[in-house]
């Protein structure tokens, strides 16, 4: 039985840090994708990841604006030509949105499951 103990020590210490991050979630958490609120407008902007690509929902009318992910920023190519940047923000639960050199800030709203 004492051969044995450290094996078994072993596997249960290999289990636990296997399984440990998708019980927790936090292997998985996209900083981007969620619900927020832009408070300088109080517009709701909602970040959907699906797949390898982005779509950014914003405004009263929720349509949808492909985004593209750059390192720690998403980038949308506005219609009239020019970029919308997203944007990690200094606070936790926070993104910067900057459109036309101006920038707001975004807080995460809290989903109902």
């Amino acid at each position: 039985m004492r051969r044995s103990s450290p094996a078994i020590l072993l596997v249960l210490v290999l289990l636990a840090t296997v399984t440990a991050p998708a019980l927790t979630g936090c292997g998985n958490a996209d900083p981007f994708a969620g619900l927020y609120w832009e408070p300088s407008t109080a517009r709701r902007v909602e970040i959907r990841k699906e797949g390898d690509a982005y779509l950014l929902y914003y405004g009263a009318a929720l349509r949808p604006f492909t985004a593209t992910r750059d390192g720690d920023e998403l980038r949308i190519a506005e219609p009239m030509g020019g970029q919308t940047i997203v944007r990690l923000g200094e606070a936790e639960g926070t993104l910067e949105l900057e459109t036309a050199g101006e920038t707001t800030l975004l807080k995460r709203l809290q989903q109902h499951q």
